[in-house]
């Protein structure tokens, strides 16, 4: 007898748990010309707007970054030195060298990001931590735990 409503009630818990959509992070969007830019690929525009919002189906919240590390990544590993961008409009002129297949990667460290409050005052996206490394020490956190990131691929047209 207990067992029903037991299995009942833990079939609804799971049913629950997996509706839910992720809106523990945000994402970045890439944009030309106030036109989205698709991840699958395309070919490099000169000049896009790097906008961090939340992931969809998340309530609206406002976010505004530090620092972007923008890559251009050539058969896994950088072809060029990464710009840092302080501010959303980007130029990627020095790119222009790129080639098929080639990628463009955007991270934004959580420690550059922060949030903007309705009255328009600004949080950090996550408290920072005070946990530095000794010397010798090796930081084996994965990019993902450290920050968000786009990765645009590139075609040559």
């Amino acid at each position: 007898m207990l067992k029903a409503p037991l299995l009942l009630v833990l079939s609804l818990i799971a049913t629950a748990a997996t509706a839910q959509t992720s809106c523990d992070k945000p994402v970045i969007t890439l944009l030309r010309n106030n036109q989205e830019l698709p991840a699958t690929g395309g070919a490099l525009a000169t000049s896009i707007t790097i906008r961090v919002a939340p992931a969809a189906g998340c309530p609206e919240q406002r976010y505004r970054f530090r620092n972007a590390q923008i890559t251009l990544v050539h058969h896994g590993r950088p072809a060029l030195p990464s710009l840092v961008a302080n501010e959303e409009a980007v130029n990627l002129r020095p790119f222009s060298s790129y080639e098929s297949g080639d990628q463009v990667v955007v991270f934004i460290a959580y420690q550059d990001l922060a949030t903007v409050a309705a009255d328009g005052s600004i949080r950090p996206y996550l408290a920072a931590r005070a946990a530095k490394l000794k010397s010798g020490q090796f930081d084996l956190k994965t990019d993902e735990s450290k920050g968000i990131s786009f990765n645009w691929s590139l075609v040559k047209q």
